[in-house]
């Protein structure tokens, strides 16, 4: 992975991964004029100002719904960085089986921009691709170039009944809409969790709290051991506690309250539910319950410090587990859990925030787009789906592909029950990613959590910080769903 992915937390790559695709899919005014500057396009499309136009064409059958030819060659090119290669190299092997007269070649590169663009330029893109990465390829004149992936959605799973589409979590097709066409398919799904050690919930006979106030409770206990509820890592990862917060307002007041700050709605940061979120907050810094110092530490150095005992709870997405395998003390036990309600909460306590992320991507004017669509309906089989489960310690987007035991995995495990148990009711905001205003929570939310400021002034800036992107006409507004 290159210097500038691995300076970035997981959060911040996360949101640099989704925000240009996501922007973009809000930026609907200006597709005619990137349409009208970006070269490449053809093959698989008919519609090149607005993405490919349909794949299932007359090669397409109840056997063979994107009309592959099965002799064509096919290469996929994967981002490798954290999530590695085997995966997508798997597919590939099943890809082979089902038409063996194929050549496949599934290629690895941290970086996707050098080694693609001048591919776009010559009119000889992969078939299909893993945008991600600090060098990802801009979306700024791609996205007339991307094959419309709705044949995919609506095409039979490979190994199960229905649909493709009827086989997703909630919400993972949105990031890949464009002025109404599907054009790009995360792959990996991001629950964002409170964790901890069921180790040593199991031995002190702690049970996991799903109220505020029984948070505040254990915290007194926690307290009284030398130890803290939480650490941060002030230095660029305190905004996990904006997530935190933000979540616990979405399930008080219901995703909408998430939106209105999505659209930039002055007096977003004063409803009700981010007032009573914020406070509480502010009661847990008030009680002494952040080890101190954080402001001084990045994420992993805070993580660390989380594992080795001196704190309790993390907030934090999916990736955890991965990203502190080398600290983690043997038998640890890392579990994920819904962050606790207040009370009053609209929500159930299982809603969670989920997102998906790992945008891949078909030209339209590649060699065989059709091939790189079934290439993805491939990796959207349950057996792919399992398999990348079982490689990555992280879940896709298919439904019903990890085991009860997340093999092996306790957080997978925990991660795999918390997305059952919440069913539809899952949340998730694009503020900070569309507007890159990561590092102004970084900010205010470090001061904060240090003390020096309190729950109103910090709700003041982060209003002001959106209210700034409102009033500037240079920027572009993205909308947001209803």
């Amino acid at each position: 992975m290159d210097e500038q992915t691995t300076s970035m937390t997981p959060l911040e790559r996360l949101g640099a991964s989704r925000r240009s695709f996501l922007a973009l899919a809000g930026a609907g005014a200006s597709a005619a004029t990137l349409a009208a500057c970006a070269g490449g396009g053809g093959g698989g499309g008919d519609d090149e100002s607005d993405g490919g136009g349909s794949l299932a064409g007359e090669n397409a059958s109840e056997d063979n719904p994107l009309g592959v030819d099965a002799a064509a060659p096919v290469e996929a090119v994967i981002f490798d960085g954290g999530y590695g290669i085997a995966y997508a190299e798997s597919a590939g092997e099943q890809y082979k089986e089902m038409y063996p007269d194929a050549d496949v070649e599934v290629a690895g590169t941290v970086n996707i921009q050098p080694d693609l663009q001048p591919r776009f330029a010559g009119g000889n893109p992969p078939d299909v691709f893993d945008n991600s990465g600090a060098q990802k390829l801009a979306i700024d004149g791609l996205v007339p170039q991307l094959q419309d992936l709705s044949d995919l959605l609506a095409a039979p799973m490979v190994d199960g009944e229905g649909t493709v589409e009827e086989n997703l979590l909630p919400g993972v097709t949105s990031p890949g809409m464009f002025s109404g066409k599907f054009l790009g398919m995360n792959y990996v799904y991001t629950v964002f969790a409170l964790w901890y050690s069921a180790k040593e919930f199991e031995e002190k006979g702690w049970s996991v709290p799903q109220t505020w106030e029984e948070l505040m409770t254990l915290g007194e206990t926690v307290k009284g051991e030398g130890r803290y509820l939480f650490s941060y890592g002030g230095q660029n990862a305190s905004n996990y506690y904006q997530e935190m917060a933000l979540s616990m307002a979405a399930k008080f007041g219901g995703p909408e309250v998430l939106k209105k700050i999505d659209k930039l709605e002055e007096g977003a940061f004063e409803q009700d539910a981010i007032v009573q979120a914020y406070d509480a907050m502010a009661e847990a810094v008030a009680a002494g319950y952040f080890e101190p110092g954080g402001e001084g530490i990045k994420h992993t150095d805070a993580q660390t410090s989380w594992v080795q005992g001196k704190s309790v709870f993390y907030p934090s997405g999916s990736w955890i587990e991965n990203e502190q395998a080398d600290v983690t003390p043997e038998g640890y036990a890392m579990t994920g859990a819904p962050v606790p309600s207040l009370d009053g909460s609209s929500m159930p306590h299982e809603a969670f925030h989920g997102t998906a992320a790992e945008q891949y991507f078909v030209p339209s004017g590649g060699n065989n787009p059709n091939g790189g669509a079934e290439f993805l309906r491939i990796m959207l089989s349950k057996e792919q789906g399992a398999k990348f489960a079982e490689l990555t310690k992280a879940p896709s987007v298919v439904k019903d592909t990890v085991p009860e035991d997340g093999f092996g995995s306790n957080a997978l495990a925990s991660v795999n029950k918390m997305i059952s148990d919440a069913g539809e009711n899952t949340f998730t905001y694009n503020f900070s990613d569309w507007y890159g205003l990561g590092s102004d929570s970084i900010t205010s939310w470090t001061s904060f959590l240090k003390g020096d400021i309190d729950a109103a002034t910090l709700r003041q800036q982060e209003q002001a910080m959106i209210d700034r992107v409102r009033e500037d006409d240079a920027v572009t507004k993205f909308e947001v769903d209803s």
